[in-house]
């Protein structure tokens, strides 16, 4: 047992690493991994507890470059990202706490869900599976209803149905090379539109406050199990991601606070992580690209999810703490940074990986993708619209028409 331990702690190591660096995910590693443990005499359960944990360990740091980097100007700051509201007051370490407590809280809950839950998710599934399109479509109308009038809701409808071009033409076609294409179409949607803001704004980044003081546990009760239930869902719904999820479930408990936003989406992206190798042994569906690499490598019974989840429990209290410590000093030290230079170089990351990943159609793609991600704050509308990019293909492919469409389209 101690060996698996090593190894997740390995795997903690990498993750803080693709968390800090804006571009790199674990899914761009994962192949390699997988690979290493075929080519090798890796013990398969040394290379899931590596993989494991480097998933886990990534939900928790990637807030770290998202809450710091690329922040906007303060008219354009609630339709891009919440936590940059708490920057430009200088409290950015509060997000940092915030999200440590909504991971960590919802991973802790999301585990005993699993044990009441996992007899029923094959079941709910199959039932589910036919009519998956009208959920989803459900899901967005509900979505794109939020925004405050009509002239939004028609600009978000708008956004909605241009990413969802985007994704169907890049991801049905074999113009991004598969999958590889996520990296210059969420690179483009999520972040290099994001930091083009950032970087042409003459707003500066203001000295950061340390309040040590604790976040109440007891006051984010409910954005924390609602963050972990809407994981629960976004982990069986493909194409729904932790924003939309962390949208509805405000919506259902009637919460429209933004720490309650930050700590329930941080608590949507840990809890989808921890469910997606769920689904793996419930509906034999990966939902994310680790569960795909554990796949791979062993067939998930029982015993495995048992072992998956234990990983992940370990793995979450010291990435929690790595996150806090880690946080802190980039709070402390962003002010004193070269911001724009630190922008371009991760701008420059996103381009770099997307051609990698996509060849020169990367850069196309990427250019493409990055308009649209502009529209959000132009516009005033929540970003999440954007993850039409995902929704629309899923939507087709399980209402049966994705092929028609794309021959009328002439792809």
């Amino acid at each position: 047992m101690i060996q698996y331990l090593g190894f997740a702690i390995l795997g903690i190591l990498m993750g803080t690493l693709t968390g800090l660096i804006p571009g790199l995910h674990v899914n761009n590693i994962v192949p390699i991994l997988v690979g290493l443990v075929a080519g090798t005499a890796l013990d398969p359960y040394q290379g899931i507890s590596l993989i494991v944990a480097m998933m886990i360990t990534h939900t928790f740091l990637d807030f770290i470059p998202s809450t710091f980097l690329g922040v906007p100007d303060k008219d354009t700051a609630l339709s891009v990202l919440p936590a940059h509201q708490f920057v430009l007051k200088g409290e950015g370490y509060e997000v940092i706490k915030l999200t440590a407590l909504g991971s960590l809280g919802a991973l802790l809950f999301s585990a005993l869900l699993a044990g009441g839950m996992t007899p029923l998710i094959g079941p709910m599934y199959e039932s589910l599976n036919p009519q998956m399109h009208w959920l989803l479509i459900g899901i967005v109308i509900i979505m794109i209803s939020l925004e405050q009038d009509w002239k939004k809701r028609i600009g978000a409808s708008g956004i909605f149905f241009l990413s969802g071009l985007l994704g169907l033409i890049v991801l049905d076609t074999n113009l991004g090379k598969g999958d590889g294409a996520l990296m210059p179409l969420l690179g483009g949607l999520f972040g290099m539109s994001v930091l083009l803001i950032g970087i042409n704004s003459d707003n500066k980044v203001p000295n950061q406050k340390i309040s040590n003081k604790p976040i109440e546990i007891r006051s984010n009760a409910k954005s924390i199990l609602t963050g972990a239930s809407a994981g629960f869902i976004t982990g069986i719904i493909p194409g729904v991601g932790p924003a939309q999820g962390t949208v509805l479930s405000q919506a259902v408990t009637d919460s429209n606070n933004v720490k309650d936003f930050l700590v329930g989406v941080s608590g949507v992206n840990t809890a989808k992580a921890l469910l997606s190798f769920v689904a793996l042994y419930a509906i034999g569906r990966p939902r994310s690209g680790a569960a795909v690499a554990v796949n791979e490598i062993i067939n998930v019974g029982l015993n495995e999810l048992v072992f998956l989840i234990g990983i992940a429990l370990f793995v979450g209290g010291i990435a929690s703490v790595i996150h806090l410590k880690i946080g802190k000093i980039a709070a402390r030290h962003v002010k004193k940074l070269p911001y724009k230079w630190m922008c371009l170089g991760v701008m420059m990351s996103i381009l770099a990986f997307s051609i990698y990943y996509s060849g020169i159609y990367g850069i196309l793609i990427l250019a493409t993708s990055t308009s649209i991600g502009l529209l959000p704050p132009s516009l005033q509308v929540k970003r999440t619209h954007c993850m039409g990019v995902l929704i629309l293909p899923v939507i087709l492919h399980f209402a049966g028409i994705d092929r028609l469409v794309l021959r009328f389209l002439g792809l």
